[in-house]
């Protein structure tokens, strides 16, 4: 029997099989114009870093990451937003001092804001706009993030797939190098991929360590307009994600 998220009883509850899978949720938050950030949420720290972003747009998603994460862990704890206690790696990821088994990730583009929380593992997660980069941003990125190898597999596409599967190779990199809490800041081309389809999952040797990675496409209506890869220390269920467009109920 998998593991559940017991939300009858407001808390987390986490069932064991022979062998230990996580439990993973994936969260979509959609700020369109006039969405409410109410800021009440947030702790004083939290507050007094969102002003001193120059940009209003990065000020909105710092905003919107933070009340997403407080709201949706918060209900899942029993808890109310403001109660919730998180901490700061000194990389600055935001962690659960009181829940150390729980683990969560967040990620934004434009206006949208996601996040992973992930029972039983580490996890990390990377979204972005299908659009992010250009053909020209696209073919200059690519030596500075794929290995040698990958940029080999990547150039056997046609040109108009190129793209596709470099973005899918982008987020999941992220994602991965995220989930051991180093992001960017380590050398993307450290993650072996196999480039391919924008959709699937499969499991890679990271600094020792096993990376489970799921990757797919979301998007509102019928179009995917975002490419998005989660990546956990542990097997996992296969990620269902829940999307928030009237506002996060709390």
């Amino acid at each position: 029997m998998p593991p559940t998220w017991d939300r009858r009883r407001n808390r987390v509850d986490f069932l064991r099989t022979g062998e230990d899978v996580a439990q993973v949720e994936l969260h979509c938050l959609y700020l369109h114009d006039g969405f409410d950030l109410p800021d009440r949420l947030l702790s004083e720290a939290e507050r007094h870093r969102a002003s001193a972003f120059r940009s209003a747009d990065a000020r909105c998603l710092f905003v919107a990451g933070r009340i997403l994460c407080r709201s949706i862990i918060a209900n899942l704890l029993g808890c109310t937003p403001q109660a919730l206690s998180l901490a700061i790696t000194p990389s600055g990821r935001p962690y659960l001092r009181d829940y150390p088994d729980i683990d969560f990730n967040l990620s934004h583009t434009k206006d949208r804001v996601a996040l992973a929380i992930c029972r039983g593992g580490r996890i990390g997660i990377d979204i972005e706009r299908i659009d992010a980069f250009s053909e020209e941003e696209t073919r200059e990125i690519m030596p500075m993030i794929l290995s040698e190898q990958e940029l080999n597999q990547v150039h056997r596409f046609d040109t108009r797939h190129r793209h596709d599967v470099f973005l899918a190779c982008w987020v999941q990199k992220e994602a991965a190098l995220k989930c051991l809490s180093q992001g960017f800041l380590a050398d993307p081309q450290s993650v072996m991929l196999a480039p391919g389809n924008a959709t699937f999952s499969g499991t890679w040797q990271l600094s020792g360590e096993p990376i489970f990675i799921r990757s797919g496409r979301i998007g509102g209506g019928e179009s995917a307009d975002f490419q998005w890869a989660v990546a956990t220390s542990k097997a996992a269920t296969t990620p269902l994600w829940r999307h928030h467009k009237n506002g996060i109920f709390y």
